[in-house]
């Protein structure tokens, strides 16, 4: 079993606290923040990359595909 010591008396009163508040144990509490920290790290992750394509800007993939439309609507048209 380790033991953690919270040396900061505000910190451990704010946890005590909050612990009695939700009728929760502080080891409950700092393993669901843990928890929550470890996901958003791996979902972080796990987007790295994702947006890595050719295209840099929206807009510019926006005209360019109007200006294509236009111009192969006014080459059957003309």
């Amino acid at each position: 079993m380790a033991v953690v010591q919270i040396r900061d008396e505000q910190l451990a009163q704010r946890l005590s606290e909050l612990a009695e508040r939700e009728n929760r144990t502080i080891d409950d509490l700092v393993r669901t923040w843990l928890d929550q920290y470890v996901h958003r790290e791996q979902s972080l992750a796990a987007m790295e990359g994702m947006f890595d394509d050719d295209v840099s800007d929206l807009s510019t993939s926006v005209r360019e595909t109007m200006s294509n439309f236009y111009q192969r609507r006014d080459d059957r048209s003309g």
